[in-house]
């Protein structure tokens, strides 16, 4: 068992200056009585006790790092420290977690330690421009500015920002990342309702929302419509409870009576379905020419955050992409870059391919259309260069270098192969792939 490494006890000042405080404001507390007040100096007073809650955070983000290296967490019979921290907070090791990671980088960040210390950040924002800062140091002053004085999702937003074009940030690598960590939890509480949770990627958090708030409206209409014909029409139901209505149908192949609900998404729904998804990307216009967005430039879906300018080109395949261009913050142009698949190209399409054309695959639902050379590289949209692939194939041949060939000499056998991308230096060509008897000789 790990002995508390501090050199000496706290100042006893220092202690009986924080219970006299406590004190005090659970006095204060015990005698507040909301009806007696105005709703101006109740107004007032609930932002003096905001400020006073940040004070509080600030000391607990500072004490955190303490604790953990003291090794006290460890006497105390804990696993770690942020357990220790949540048990006394009565909250989640999760958040505890954060509230230490953020103290743990205040110590090379001092503009934002001294903002904590004057009660000007919110735990929640400090946390954002600590991570942001982590990536980008010498961003730390611009993070600062005008933080205490707006909203946490304007905070979030500049600190996406930052980390996004930060020399530290691979764009693809970060997009992979957040692949790879994508999940879907249940669980059943203690009255029986089933909850959900879960994070994926932005662009497929896009092409959901892209989906359900269509579907949530038409429900809406669909449900005023049948009110219309009762004597009595339900009170209106709130937007979670229409996306939760929505996100059920979605998933369950559902429809909307006379509503266009979805049917099942098999091949044929590719030839009368509208595109999957339409989607702003607002996008600085020299970012977009040189393949990635460099520190003060801009390249994010609109709602959702930064994405690498190259899933900004092929999120335009099969969907209504809506480009704004930008310099210097103020918008050059709107472009509409439409790479929707006409409807007899779709219907030959899918009677040429039906399934993912992956051999072995086969998968008939959640197809997505492929063009074989990427459109960015001059590739046609023709039968020739259209396939059809599902999402867990098309996603290796956009970001994991994994190529699509077709071999057949006609549609009835189009002969296709997926392979994976060749090491550096060994591409098929160059020779160094094969045996030294089969090489040209020079």
């Amino acid at each position: 068992m790990a002995s508390d490494l501090s050199t000496s006890p706290a100042s006893p000042g220092l202690i009986s200056q924080v219970a006299d405080l406590s004190e005090r404001l659970g006095a204060l507390v015990d005698a507040l009585d909301p009806d007696t007040l105005l709703g101006a100096d109740a107004t007032a007073l609930y932002g003096d006790v905001c400020r006073m809650e940040r004070l509080v955070v600030a000391a607990k983000t500072l004490l955190a790092p303490r604790i953990a290296a003291s090794g006290h967490w460890e006497a105390e019979g804990h696993r770690s420290p942020a357990d220790l921290l949540a048990t006394l907070e009565g909250g989640s090791a999760g958040q505890a977690k954060r509230t230490l990671e953020t103290g743990q980088r205040l110590s090379a960040l001092p503009s934002v330690e001294e903002a904590m210390r004057a009660g000007k950040l919110s735990g929640a924002k400090a946390a954002e421009i600590t991570d942001a800062a982590t990536w980008d140091p010498g961003a730390e002053s611009q993070l600062l500015a005008g933080s205490e004085h707006e909203s946490l999702r304007a905070t979030k937003e500049r600190c996406q920002r930052v980390k996004a074009t930060s020399a530290k940030h691979d764009p693809l690598a970060r997009a992979q990342r957040i692949h790879a960590n994508r999940s879907f939890a249940h669980w059943t509480d203690a009255d029986g309702a089933f909850h959900y949770q879960g994070q994926d990627t932005p662009e497929r958090g896009a092409a959901l929302m892209a989906r359900l708030v269509p579907m949530a409206n038409r429900l809406r209409s669909a449900r005023r419509a049948a009110a219309a014909d009762g004597a009595a029409p339900p009170p209106p139901e709130p937007e979670a409870a229409l996306r939760a209505d929505a996100f059920f149908l979605l998933v369950g192949g559902g429809c909307v009576a006379d509503a266009g609900g979805p049917g099942p998404a098999d091949a044929d729904d590719l030839v009368s379905r509208p595109p999957t998804a339409s989607v702003i990307v607002r996008v600085d216009r020299d970012a977009l020419v040189r393949g990635r967005a460099d520190p003060g430039e801009l390249c994010e879906l609109d709602g959702h955050g930064p994405i690498p300018v190259p899933l900004a080109a092929a999120l335009a395949v099969d969907s209504f992409l809506c480009l704004v261009f930008t310099e210097a913050g103020d918008i050059k142009a709107v472009s509409h870059v439409g790479r929707t698949i006409n409807q007899k190209l779709r219907t030959a399409l899918v009677f040429r391919d039906r399934t993912c054309v992956v051999p072995g695959c086969s998968m008939p639902y959640g197809l997505e259309i492929d063009h074989v050379r990427p459109m960015e590289f001059g590739g046609p949209t023709t039968l020739d260069n259209l396939a059809l692939l599902c999402h867990h194939h098309h996603r290796l041949k956009s970001y994991e270098g994994w190529v699509l060939e077709r071999h057949g000499p006609t549609d009835d056998e189009p002969g296709w192969s997926f392979t994976p991308q060749a090491p550096f230096g060994q591409e098929p060509g160059l020779g160094i792939d094969r045996p030294p008897e089969a090489r040209p000789r020079k």
